[in-house]
């Protein structure tokens, strides 16, 4: 009898630290965090790894030298603006140097840890929220991708922090919670404009379930809507064209919809004489985002039956642990392998919890969850789908897995009290 005690009690004591001490693993996970960032962003120095860097930073110090958004000198919306309306302050206190820029990246995963123990102790309990909050700091991808001058961390922040306050503004019914909502989602809008569609999903599914004053459900939509709304004012303006939030959805719309596209190659597609098309007919920024488009859209119309399965692979696809890397030096086979273990772990736990709701049916919120990442995976397989690009979706995984995780610990230590208890 004692002997059958002592595994259960050591598990019980586990579950009780984390459940008493959450708030304290969140905080260390934190620093963790924000330490293994600097420490690798300092061992990266100066170097910058990708084009998409160098894009960013350049609009960046455009932007804070009194340029205005502008590429080479020409006013542009190539890129989606909100990263760079991140960057720019930091900038401006502290210069412009890459280690500063790697700041706003390690920061957005830092806000993040916090938001995961924030949701998860709102989805389960206090230990379900310091699984996620440890989860998140630890992930590789997260960690890595922190360090890079990349939207997908500061997007993943920004959905958290839409989706903690809008919670908070439905219970409450407070109209400051609301406004921070408004806030995430419309700079979520210019950040990763493909995460825009949580915005209106998570509104409906709170004036479903929580049925706050309309108040709170307008002051959110309104700021959602009025931030990117102020930015295709500017397009407008500036550009003498109608762009919502850039110039680049329709090439890569054509990057994954042409004829040499598979749901492996993402940006690394051969659109080699679309580039040459669009050279020759001397086509400026707005008019090349409308030809790719209209090339993207022709294909689909020509090849339906290859377009739907390719569509379908490569929504597969989004849920790979290695891509094809358009810049070949970066590629590590280390990387791939501890993508491949947490990602593996990540996805059997989500599956698992998905396996339990026969007997334990999912919380209104974990549908929310499943919807969201289903509702985003969907949309972002209209262009093309990379690992980087689902990063802000791992954080809604690993939300729905932790629950998991918890769930399965308290199902585990029910049995074990009750044969214990036994005769």
């Amino acid at each position: 009898m004692l002997k059958a005690r002592v595994p259960q009690d050591t598990a019980s004591r586990v579950a009780r630290y984390w459940h008493t001490h959450a708030t304290a693993i969140a905080l260390g996970a934190i620093a963790v965090s924000v330490l293994g960032c600097l420490t690798y962003g300092f061992a990266l120095g100066d170097e910058i790894r990708y084009a998409d860097e160098r894009d960013y930073l350049a609009l960046t110090y455009s932007l804070v030298n009194g340029e205005g958004y502008a590429s080479d000198g020409q006013p542009t919306a190539y890129r989606p603006p909100g990263l760079v309306l991140l960057l720019a302050p930091l900038t401006v206190v502290l210069g412009d140097s890459m280690p500063v820029a790697r700041l706003v990246g390690i920061a957005a995963l830092a806000v993040s840890v916090w938001l995961a123990f924030l949701l998860g102790r709102r989805l389960r309990s206090p230990s379900c929220g310091a699984v996620a909050a440890v989860v998140v700091a630890s992930y590789p991808l997260f960690v890595y991708t922190a360090t890079t001058i990349y939207p997908q961390v500061p997007g993943m922040a920004l959905l958290l922090g839409f989706l903690e306050a809008a919670f908070r503004a439905a219970e409450r019914r407070g109209i400051p919670a609301a406004l921070v909502a408004g806030l995430c989602g419309g700079m979520l809008a210019l950040t990763v404009p493909t995460l825009a569609v949580s915005v209106p999903i998570v509104i409906g599914f709170l004036a479903w379930r929580h049925r706050p004053p309309r108040t709170v459900l307008v002051t959110m939509l309104a700021l959602a809507l009025l931030i990117p709304g102020a930015w295709t004012v500017r397009n407008a303006v500036v550009l003498d064209a109608f762009v919502p939030v850039s110039t680049n959805s329709g090439v890569n719309l054509l990057l994954g919809n042409s004829e040499h596209v598979t749901p492996e190659t993402g940006s690394a597609a051969d659109i080699t004489r679309y580039y040459r098309e669009a050279e020759q007919q001397d086509l400026d920024e707005i008019e090349a985002n409308r030809f790719y488009r209209e090339q993207a859209l022709g294909w689909i119309s020509d090849n339906p039956v290859e377009a739907a399965v390719l569509y379908v692979r490569k929504v597969a696809h989004a849920f790979a642990f290695s891509d094809d890397l358009f810049t070949e030096e970066q590629a590590s086979p280390l990387h791939d392998v501890l993508a491949a273990i947490t990602f593996s772990a990540l996805f059997a736990l989500v599956g698992l919890r998905l396996l339990l709701t026969r007997w334990h049916p999912l919380d209104p919120r974990e549908k929310l969850l499943v919807t969201l990442v289903v509702v985003n995976i969907l949309v972002l397989a209209v262009f093309f789908t990379r690992i980087r690009l689902r990063l802000p979706v791992d954080g809604l995984l690993i939300l729905l897995a932790a629950s998991a995780l918890v769930r399965v610990v308290s199902l585990l230590r029910e049995q074990g009290h009750h044969r214990i208890s036994s005769p």
